[in-house]
């Protein structure tokens, strides 16, 4: 999970949610947008698109992006 270049870090991100005076109409726009770089070429990211080619209402593969997107917030600090 990677963070655009004016934003805010996951460390400081998580010092500034943590000031005891700090205005919540600064966190919004401060908050950097994240985006989750993926290799398509790795098995996983490949049998995840054939489920998802396969039946796009499927919950368990919708449930499973979101397991991805979770533990990479976790592993890179932001959750």
């Amino acid at each position: 999970l990677v963070t655009g270049e004016y934003g805010w870090s996951a460390n400081m991100e998580r010092i500034m949610k943590a000031q005891a005076l700090r205005d919540n109409s600064m966190s919004t726009y401060m908050t950097s947008k994240k985006t989750m770089e993926v290799n398509p070429e790795h098995p996983i990211i490949k049998e995840l698109c054939k489920k998802a080619d396969a039946d796009s209402k499927d919950k368990t593969v919708k449930d499973l992006i979101w397991l991805l997107f979770d533990t990479s917030l976790l592993v890179s600090g932001f959750a």
